[in-house]
């Protein structure tokens, strides 16, 4: 599988613009041919992306063994050779960041550049024609700005959970020149995240100087049948999917197989009169307090997850405000809240007249029957529930092997799958129960 976004860029040869049109100055072609590099299909196309003068932002979601991380790192390389240029290169951390400073060692080593300044330790390498490349992370993304940048590439860019706001907030102010250009790279994890979202931009015309590509092992004519069964046989179906289809719909570690296609609707004329209709909260200050409305229909027996809430760094009475509206929306019966959040319970009930119950919390459990719901399609999700929408997607399982019992990674997902979790398998419950 192949697709780009738009059909102005060659993909079967490297494309020859004019000197004066095209971002990398230096002949590629030659440059490559030094390193006994031909470059496959994908590579061409990201190559002939950003050298378009069409084009300021290339999005490219790429599968395993597609050089992806090699390429951009030669396209830095060679931006780099013109003097008084200043290139930037991000990971989603500092350990990741390690990878691109070895290769661009390695190939100054190879062409014997002239190097007036190695510094491993901020990993900055600055030629002696002027031009800086530097390594930096996602996580420490202040150290990086404070500078003009020519070209900003972020490396296994879906890694990085906060990796929106360090090129919207910090980043994207610095590619402050005409021609300055950025590349974000990387296999998908998921679709609810910004690096699903940045490559949908390469299919929107409201972003008409971005461009997307996604390629899967297909294009890597290096792989052989038996590369595929060996890794068909050792990896789980979603992680094939994920590494060697770049697939954005599923990911290794997930923890819902949640049905988009089928499961996400407009619902904003259900009648949920005869619903009955229930909450569930999860509470946080630094972390944000989350907040799911849900509706059961007992004849369907479907539950229908109808509006959602979720903010930071607010107190009691601005949570209070917004949920005694929902209530009066939704008429809820219930609202199921965090066992652990006993102080919050108090002042809702003294406060604000709101009554809470204690959610039953046996994480794996409610893991559990929540994933029975969402396997079966009886979990409907408005499509205006976007923190629900990425909490169905993002919320992952603790990779560490070396945990006595699995546990999912504590994120922005988090939250709203606690509350969710917290209203669905507390319902459920009850239902056993009574």
């Amino acid at each position: 599988m192949f697709e780009i976004s738009r059909d102005t860029i060659n993909t079967d040869k490297l494309e020859t613009y004019t000197k004066e049109e095209r971002f990398i100055k230096l002949p590629i072609s030659h440059y490559l041919g030094l390193l006994g590099v031909e470059p496959i299909k994908s590579q061409i196309a990201l190559i002939n992306a950003i050298n378009s003068p069409d084009y300021r932002f290339v999005v490219a979601a790429l599968s395993r063994r597609q050089g992806k991380t090699y390429i951009s790192n030669i396209i830095g390389q060679l931006v780099a050779l013109v003097p008084n240029i200043n290139v930037l290169i991000m990971s989603p951390n500092y350990a990741l960041s390690q990878i691109s400073f070895d290769l661009q060692r390695n190939l100054i080593r190879h062409f014997d550049l002239e190097v007036a300044r190695d510094n491993a330790k901020d990993k900055v390498i600055e030629l002696t024609n002027g031009s800086t490349i530097r390594m930096g992370s996602v996580n420490q993304v202040d150290s990086t700005v404070g500078r003009s940048y020519d070209l900003i590439i972020f490396d296994e860019a879906a890694l990085g959970d906060s990796g929106k706001d360090a090129f919207n907030i910090a980043l994207r102010p610095t590619l402050d020149k005409p021609q300055s250009k950025c590349i974000f790279i990387s296999t998908p994890r998921g679709r609810n995240n910004w690096f699903s979202e940045f490559y949908q931009r390469g299919y929107s015309d409201e972003y008409d100087n971005w461009i997307s590509i996604r390629a899967s092992y297909h294009e890597n004519p290096r792989f052989s049948e038996k590369d595929i069964s060996d890794a068909k046989n050792s990896m789980s179906k979603a992680e094939f999917s994920q590494e060697y289809l770049a697939d954005f719909n599923t990911f290794e570690g997930q923890v819902w197989d949640f049905n988009y296609e089928e499961c996400v609707a407009n619902l904003e004329e259900l009648d949920t009169s005869k619903f009955e209709v229930f909450a569930g909260l999860d509470v946080g200050y630094r972390d944000p307090t989350a907040f799911c409305v849900i509706g059961y229909d007992w004849d369907a027996k479907k539950y229908y997850l109808l509006e959602d809430y979720m903010e930071a760094e607010k107190t009691t009475e601005q949570h209070a405000v917004v949920i005694q509206a929902l209530i009066d929306k939704w008429d809820i019966d219930a609202i199921y809240i965090d066992s652990a959040a006993q102080q919050m319970r108090f002042d809702l009930a003294q406060e604000y007249d709101i009554s809470t119950i204690n959610a039953t919390k046996s994480v794996l459990d409610g893991i559990a029957a929540v994933a029975t719901i969402i396997d079966n399609d009886r979990l409907i999700v408005d499509q205006r529930c976007k923190d629900s929408l990425i909490a169905l997607d993002q919320y992952q399982w603790n990779p560490n092997v070396n945990l006595i019992t699995e546990k999912p990674v504590h994120n922005m997902a988090s939250h709203m799958s606690d509350a969710l979790r917290y209203a669905l398998y507390t319902f459920v419950a009850s239902e056993i129960t009574f």
